[in-house]
Formats: structure tokens, C-alpha cells, sequence
């Protein structure tokens, strides 16, 4: 048997056990938590960072302990980086994103993801293009240095055509040049 399902079964008994013992008890140290909430927010001058939530029966604690033990493994991993005027160049700030969906990655080593190219509106569409698969070329040899198999990754370019943002100011020009890493 896996022990890391073993770990996991006695950690879902543990908080059943503990929840339903709660809840059996919630009615006489219901007055009682209140009394204790009320004493530290006056000690504090702050209200709990994080009330207490009564759980009535089995099913209910089994259900919010799942979502807590989902919760505690999802990753924030941000899915673009940006590039300068005319550059395919990674910056410091990107590359901490590339990080982060390295290690995303290296997680499960069946995700196959599409970098996406994209640039603003200047330049014509055949320059555009060709800048877009440089710039989802170069996150793709990134990833590919850092470990990812390059049968996991494909590139396309969408040039200019796929803007996410609208206007000719140099905010907007700023948004539109970018590498957009999608799941497939």
C-alpha cells in the first residue's frame, strides 16, 4: 500500500474523529468559544483572523476536509510572460515565472503544454509573426534547459492577430508582447 495514501486515509480519519467529536459537543462549548473569541478580541482589539465554522454532520466534515487537503495542494502558477519592444529576450521576472511552471510541470509529467508568441500592433504582420516564434521559442528552450521534455512543449505564433488588450498607448503595447504557456 502507497504510504503516502496511508498518510493521507489517517489524516481524513483523524479530522472526521475530531470534527464529529466537535460537533457533538458544539452545543454546551458553543457559549463557551464565544466567551473565549469575545476575551482575545478584546485582548487583541482585533477581530479572529478566521471564525470558527460548526460542521453538523459526517458527510459535512468529510466534504470540507477534502476541500481543505485540495486547497492545501493547488500552486498559484501565472501562465504568461512579457518581453520588451522588439526583444525575445527573458527578463528576471520572467524567468521566476518560467520557474514556477517548471516546477508545475515536473509535477505530472503528462501535462503537455502550447507556448504561445504574441506582440503588439506595430511592425507588419510577417515581422510580427516571426517575433512571436521567437519569443515561444526562446520560453521553450528555457523550460527545456531547466529539464522539460521538449515532446511535452509545442510553440505557435499568432504575430499581432490575438491582442489582449486594445489601444496604441505604450501600456497596452506593453500587455500585447507576450509568451502564453496553454495546457492541451
Amino acid at each position: 500500500m502507497n504510504n503516502s495514501f496511508f498518510k493521507k486515509t489517517l489524516l481524513l480519519v483523524t479530522a472526521v474523529f475530531s470534527l464529529s467529536t466537535l460537533s457533538s459537543c458544539q452545543n454546551s462549548n458553543k457559549a463557551k468559544l464565544d466567551d473565549e473569541f469575545k476575551i482575545q478580541d478584546d485582548l487583541s482589539g482585533n477581530q479572529p483572523s478566521q471564525p470558527y465554522e460548526i460542521v453538523n454532520n459526517e458527510q459535512d466534515a468529510i466534504a470540507m476536509n477534502k476541500q481543505a487537503l485540495e486547497k492545501s495542494q493547488e500552486v498559484e502558477v501565472q501562465d504568461r510572460i512579457f518581453f520588451g519592444y522588439d526583444s525575445f529576450d527573458i527578463g528576471t521576472e520572467s524567468k521566476k515565472i518560467l520557474d514556477t511552471q517548471i516546477a508545475w510541470l515536473k509535477s505530472d509529467e503528462k501535462i503537455k503544454i502550447t507556448i504561445e508568441g504574441h506582440c503588439d500592433e506595430r511592425g507588419t504582420r510577417e515581422y510580427n509573426l516571426a517575433l512571436g516564434e521567437r519569443r515561444s521559442e526562446s520560453a521553450k528552450q528555457y523550460l527545456i534547459a531547466q529539464g522539460i521534455s521538449s515532446d511535452r512543449i509545442s510553440v505557435i505564433s499568432y504575430g499581432k492577430e490575438r491582442p489582449a488588450f486594445m489601444g496604441a498607448s505604450e501600456e497596452t503595447f506593453a500587455k500585447n508582447r507576450r509568451a502564453v504557456v496553454v495546457v492541451d
